[in-house]
């Protein structure tokens, strides 16, 4: 911190007076690297990347066989329903009449 010889002009004590401006400090040249770690890195970056997308194809397979398996168990069970049940065939509509509504409420056409 560089001291002042007097209390500066904006009255902020805590700011620092510049040295020079920074356009003009000396700047490091960038440590060149060389071709050949390139390559390789780019190379490293490739392979992390095509395992990467295998692994989210492999999930996306497995996820789309458990969704296949699931409606095939589910249309299964509709089925395995449909067949147990006790089913009574209506020919005379006019008991529907007579029916309560209960017991119509339990009714299903089809």
């Amino acid at each position: 911190m560089v001291k002042h010889s007097s209390k500066p002009v904006s009255g902020r004590s805590w700011k620092q007076k510049k040295e020079c401006r920074f356009s003009s400090l000396a700047k490091d040249k960038q440590s060149a690297s060389k071709f050949g770690a390139k390559m390789q890195l780019k190379d490293q970056k490739k392979n992390l990347q095509a395992l990467v997308t295998q692994l989210q194809s492999e999930r996306n397979a497995e996820s789309e066989a458990k969704k296949l398996r699931i409606a095939e168990n589910r249309k299964r069970r509709e089925e395995n329903e449909r067949k147990c049940e006790i089913v009574q065939k209506i020919t005379n509509t006019k008991k529907l009449k007579k029916i309560k509504k209960k017991q119509l409420r339990s009714i299903e056409t089809r």
